[in-house]
């Protein structure tokens, strides 16, 4: 509906930079006490605010990207020190400044994305790492070394 300006897509599309178009506003009726109370307009008042964007998607990189810190850390503590040199240090970084783009939604998104693809390559080239090396360490106590 081209005219309408107080639906939830217009509000989008106004806040995402999606429609270009102006939206003039409806003059808002209020309910007849014969009307049902399901169809009656919501009082007219400033439109609601969403959250920034994908505030909640950066914050799981962040916390996952951090989790990922415990297979370097336990190497560490196993004698292992050079499995330090593959912590996540760039899905760490790439979330922190996604986090600091907040408002601009496209340069969350592009660095979301560089999180989830830094975070994907740990886990499929660390895993391997660390059970080779958790495999050679308990290989060393059961011979006795």
């Amino acid at each position: 509906m081209p005219g309408r300006s107080g639906g939830p897509r217009d509000f989008w599309e106004r806040e995402q930079g999606g429609a270009l178009r102006s939206v003039s506003p409806v003059p808002t009726r209020t309910a007849s006490p014969a009307a049902p109370a399901g169809h009656a307009r919501p009082p007219a008042g400033p439109a609601p605010t969403g959250p920034p964007a994908r505030v909640g998607g950066t914050v799981a990189a962040l916390v996952v990207a951090a989790l990922t810190l415990i297979p370097p850390l336990l190497g560490a503590y196993l004698g292992v020190w050079f499995l330090l040199l593959g912590a996540n240090v760039p899905g760490i970084a790439l979330a922190v400044v996604a986090l600091t783009k907040v408002p601009d939604a496209p340069e969350v998104e592009r660095y979301l994305r560089y999180t989830w693809a830094c975070n994907l390559a740990y886990g499929l080239l660390g895993v391997p790492v660390m059970i080779i090396v958790l495999f050679v360490f308990v290989m060393a106590l059961m011979l006795g070394y």
